[in-house]
């Protein structure tokens, strides 16, 4: 399934269960690795909704060949294997069994995974969904036992938006629905307000870096862009530096900028803001980008922004750079 979920971004990357070192049940997974040089590193990671990618172990590549064991708490997880630098991947389901993987340098994403029921039903919509959003719906709706469904359905329900998501979150069997995948839709149907360009914001409250509870209407009668984000997120960091620019300019005169982090961590979160000279309010739950403003607004890709008036009236979305600074000029010079 990489090719769908490297497009969804990995910090979009979800995960059922995390390796464990003690179970009755063990793993094997079998490499086979053509093209590699002789002690190659490659790692073995898990995937985690609130910290996306995490090195779980490593091994060398030698005379071609790799070998990973160890187990993990439940029937499957999803897990990454990999290079160092991420040239080469594959997303595979891993279960307690006996795993082969016949891969080539270059293109280790088409690998062939063989021992993981899991992989045979990922392979399967690999093959029918193409780029045509209607095939992933229907396949989600054709087999509600799969865990598959469940994972595609958690990683699409905020770019599908709630009306879908909930259609096709009521197909899941029960027993779909009490995983991890099943819970964040159900989160996600719960909290999701999707609020529309002419509609008041939704308001929330959420910790600031110094762990205290700030909330948005904290920051009401003011011109307000409000910024959803990531310390991982490349286009997000590129962007702080223009809103450095246009904090630096305006926020004397009745300007705000409201950041929510989609992080999971808070070194990282903590170090970006440094790192990036963000001295605007910040806020995040740690819990990645399943972030509950995040979930309310059902927002699916970072960045994302809304220009909030002193009304408290969104007026606009993803504005960035000139566009974004002549429209917050203009509010300013309209305002009493």
């Amino acid at each position: 399934m990489s090719k769908l979920f490297l497009a969804g971004f990995f910090t979009l990357l979800t995960a059922q269960f995390a390796l464990a070192q003690t179970n009755s049940k063990k793993f094997e997974i079998v490499g086979y690795a053509s093209g590699f040089a002789d002690s190659t590193l490659i790692f073995l990671d898990t995937t985690n909704a609130q910290r996306g990618i995490v090195p779980s172990d490593s091994t060398y590549i030698i005379n071609q060949r790799f070998h990973f064991t160890g187990s993990i708490n439940a029937p499957v997880s999803y897990v990454l294997i990999r290079t160092k630098k991420f040239e080469d991947y594959k997303f595979i389901w891993l279960e307690n069994s006996t795993i082969k993987i016949t891969g080539t340098k270059g293109k280790f994403r088409n690998a062939v995974v063989t021992g993981s029921k899991t992989q045979v039903e990922a392979d399967l919509f690999d093959s029918t969904a193409g780029n045509d959003r209607l095939k992933p719906v229907k396949f989600i709706a054709d087999h509600p036992n799969s865990i598959i469904s469940a994972h595609v359905l958690s990683v699409y329900a905020s770019t599908w938006g709630k009306d879908t998501a909930s259609m096709l979150y009521n197909r899941l069997s029960d027993k779909m629905k009490q995983t991890s995948y099943g819970k964040d839709v159900a989160e996600y149907i719960a909290l999701n307000k999707n609020p529309k360009i002419g509609e008041p914001y939704v308001d929330f409250t959420q910790k600031n870096t110094e762990g205290k509870d700030v909330s948005l209407s904290d920051y009401a009668g003011k011109i307000i862009l409000l910024d959803f984000w990531g310390s991982w997120c490349g286009p997000c960091r590129e962007n702080n530096v223009e809103l450095v620019k246009l904090y630096k300019e305006f926020r004397d005169q009745g300007f705000e900028i409201f950041g929510v982090a989609a992080d999971g961590g808070k070194k990282e979160w903590l170090d970006a803001i440094e790192k990036d000279h963000m001295t605007w309010p910040n806020v995040t739950d740690f819990n990645g980008p399943k972030n509950k403003a995040a979930l309310a607004y059902g927002i699916y890709k970072f960045p994302t922004n809304y220009l909030i008036n002193q009304k408290g009236i969104l007026v606009g979305m993803d504005l960035y750079g000139d566009e974004l600074r002549t429209r917050v000029k203009e509010m300013l010079s309209e305002s009493p």
